[in-house]
């Protein structure tokens, strides 16, 4: 019985393309490098912070230009994986789907309803300084007067 070995190595002869996450941080990163260098050797002497800012600019990134770049629609459709509306998606399990609709559905009607809670507590609670307020200053009034009038 013969038994084929493949061998799955670190380094496969494919390279794997940069992750989003890592091209986003990397673009973030780098800018903020590129501003405070840029803002830095200006003042200094502007012929080299000129020269320095094409450099940065004509570079543009930390991540290696020979690393293999994902396609722009594959970038776009992993940035809309992460978002609330890729959650009401199927996933192939219809009473799982009704199930999460429904639990969904019933949550946010829970939350609008203490939302709804909370803003006649605050509403009660400020009627309720009101009032004390206004009772404090009749009874500051009426003592006033009655100062007065003796």
């Amino acid at each position: 019985m013969s038994m084929t070995m493949t061998s799955h190595s670190p380094y496969s002869a494919q390279p794997r393309p940069v992750p989003v996450s890592v091209q986003i941080l990397s673009t973030i990163l780098y800018g903020a490098f590129a501003i405070t260098a840029i803002a830095k050797a200006f003042p200094m002497f502007w012929p080299a912070g000129f020269v320095l800012a094409i450099i940065l600019g004509w570079r543009g990134g930390f991540v290696s230009q020979n690393a293999p770049q994902m396609n722009p629609e594959e970038i776009v459709e992993r940035v809309r994986a992460l978002s609330p509306e890729a959650k009401q998606r199927s996933t192939g399990n219809s009473s799982f789907d009704a199930y999460r609709e429904d639990t969904l559905k019933r949550l946010e009607e829970e939350q609008d309803s203490f939302e709804g809670f909370l803003e006649r507590l605050r509403s009660a609670r400020d009627k309720q300084e009101f009032d004390n307020f206004m009772d404090e200053r009749i009874q500051s009034a009426r003592s006033e007067t009655a100062a007065q009038d003796d």
